[in-house]
């Protein structure tokens, strides 16, 4: 199926060497349709991917887009609340070591 022939001219190719012969393979009329056909499908392909501008798309993507925001915010107040409590914890620690400290200066003698 496939056809060779030696370039003479210019036009037979882009870039022409005179001093060496440039055997080039001619593609089949069939290779030429898949080749098509492949170019049809990645540019299907490449139209499916884009997002959709209709209301209803908008709107499914504004959605889901709320509902992320939605839960992102309730683990943020769950993560609050948590180092709040800790904060809580450290500040009491903090405060009844300080007491223990200072009842321990009054009642040591030097």
């Amino acid at each position: 199926m496939e056809q060779t022939k030696k370039l003479k001219t210019s036009s037979d190719f882009f870039f022409f060497r005179p001093e060496k012969v440039v055997e080039v393979k001619k593609e089949s009329v069939s290779c030429r349709n898949i080749q098509k056909a492949d170019r049809e499908k990645i540019r299907r392909d490449k139209l499916n991917e884009q997002t959709k501008s209709d209301k209803a798309s908008i709107l499914i993507d504004k959605i889901q887009t709320l509902k992320d925001l939605m839960t992102q915010v309730d683990r943020l107040k769950a993560e609050y609340v948590t180092l709040f409590q800790e904060s809580r914890e450290v500040l009491m620690t903090d405060a009844l070591t300080s007491q223990m400290l200072l009842h321990y200066k009054k009642t040591a003698v030097f």
